[in-house]
């Protein structure tokens, strides 16, 4: 009980810092962080296991809350747009899964929930379901996560500027 309780202080702590900081999904990344290095120097952190389960809850509930009637309402403007989305990003997503597993000799399950467009949190904790190697898919999203928060601004206004459809 003593390492459930370090660890979520800890945990709590680098959330607090990543926020303060303005750090790319702060909360998330600050306690990551925090936890790894936690981890790492002690090898004492530890969080059950049916704690997945409670924030795969507790995202899947922030994620219902996106859902108003709206939005609902909207879904009928959006269906072209979804379907080349998601066909377009699924078929990108696997291929380049599968020329990281081919390049880098990183296993196939863990290169293509790495290469899935999902977020960082919803990916690491299914990931895990599979037998995937959390920690690098943890790692390469937030990679693409603060890669993306840092250049996509500038490669939007970019495009808008010079751009005319």
């Amino acid at each position: 009980m003593e390492k459930i309780i370090y660890t979520l202080i800890i945990g709590a702590i680098g959330g607090y810092l990543g926020i303060k900081f303005k750090v790319p999904a702060g909360a998330l990344v600050g306690s990551m962080l925090f936890v790894a290095v936690y981890n790492i120097f002690t090898g004492h952190g530890h969080v059950p296991k049916n704690f997945k389960l409670i924030a795969q809850i507790v995202v899947g509930a922030m994620l219902g809350l996106n859902f108003t009637k709206d939005a609902i309402l909207e879904l009928k403007n959006l269906i072209l747009p979804a379907i080349v989305l998601v066909i377009g990003l699924t078929i990108f997503s696997i291929l380049l899964g599968v020329l990281i597993h081919k390049f880098t000799g990183l296993d196939l399950t863990t290169a293509l929930f790495s290469s899935a467009p999902g977020g960082l949190t919803d990916m690491t904790l299914i990931s895990e379901e599979y037998g995937a190697k959390t920690h690098v898919v943890a790692i390469l999203h937030l990679i693409r996560l603060t890669t993306v928060i840092a250049i996509f601004p500038i490669i939007i206004n970019f495009l808008k500027e010079n751009l005319s459809f």
